[in-house]
């Protein structure tokens, strides 16, 4: 019997490993002065890079397409949690853009004119609470939303 060969996705995972063994194996040898310093949030890389996320994403986040409803999520949470906010511009953009990923018999798509499903409404509605504002909270047709979480909800109560 042969071994299977590795896949594409599981070298790209060892290597990942691999790299933050590095990493860490580096950071365990340090004293603690010097661990602290590596430890260092740097909040303005960040932000430089959440916003151009928001902006446009490079060609190898084709593959997450179905998902732009969690990408926008991921985003503004993580802008959120840095205690950041976006410009009104971008704020208009976001809505905008989770507006046409909206249904029009409820729920959100993975992107404009993608099928609703669960995952992605969740992630949509969150991203317009986050958001928070008049603007963002009545872009949510919440009685769309409520029609379609009951299509969704199984007899047994589960979704």
């Amino acid at each position: 019997m042969s071994i299977p060969t590795p896949t594409v996705t599981q070298r790209e995972q060892w290597m990942v490993e691999s790299k933050v063994s590095e990493i860490y194996q580096l950071f365990t040898s340090l004293p603690p002065h010097a661990q602290a310093l590596m430890l260092e949030l740097q909040r303005d890389q960040h932000m430089e890079y959440l916003n151009k996320g928001l902006n446009q994403l490079g060609p190898s986040f084709c593959v997450l397409d179905a998902n732009r409803p969690w990408l926008c999520y991921w985003i503004l949470h993580s802008i959120a949690l840095l205690g950041e906010c976006i410009d009104c511009e971008r704020e208009d953009d976001a809505v905008d853009f989770l507006n046409r990923c909206q249904d029009r018999d409820g729920g959100y798509g993975g992107g404009p004119g993608q099928m609703p499903h669960l995952a992605t409404s969740y992630a949509a509605v969150n991203s317009l609470i986050t958001l928070g504002g008049e603007k963002a909270f009545s872009s949510i047709n919440r009685d769309k939303l409520h029609v379609f979480l009951l299509r969704m909800k199984d007899p047994s109560g589960g979704f």
